[in-house]
């Protein structure tokens, strides 16, 4: 059986450290390693993050709807969707800073880009949608 489980949070930080352990958890039981698991759930904690910072600027009244999905077949992956219905931005404009800019902030989308094997952003209804995956 492939472990699937469906989540809708307050867009609100004190949430953030339970997604990660639960990311972290659910990654590790379907096969990867510590190291690739906590590495997914950083991944999914900077998106999380930007979510609260631009999509809802610091707002704690929105929420944010979290989808895991795993298969083995043909190989081990997983698969996560993250909807929120903050403002939306344009598509071009999710992109992370220059990297030789030293100073803090704007690596959360190249830290997901990074780690994880594909990550596609999109507008949804009323937000955006971050759909991302890793392969073992």
């Amino acid at each position: 059986m492939n472990p699937y489980f469906r989540l809708t949070f307050p867009a609100n930080p004190n949430w953030f450290k339970t997604i990660r352990t639960l990311v972290l958890t659910a990654t590790k039981h379907v096969g990867f390693s510590n190291q690739e698991a906590s590495q997914v759930s950083l991944a999914i904690d900077e998106a999380l993050c930007n979510i609260y910072r631009h999509g809802y600027q610091g707002n704690h009244l929105g929420s944010i709807d979290f989808t895991f999905e795993s298969k083995t077949s043909p190989q081990l992956e997983i698969k996560m969707t993250i909807i929120d219905e903050g403002n939306q931005v344009p598509l071009e404009q999710i992109q992370s800073r220059a990297l030789r800019e030293v100073r803090p902030g704007g690596l959360g989308v190249h830290l997901i880009k990074t780690i994880m094997d594909d990550a596609h952003w999109s507008h949804a209804d009323k937000g955006m949608k971050l759909e991302v995956i890793k392969r073992k």
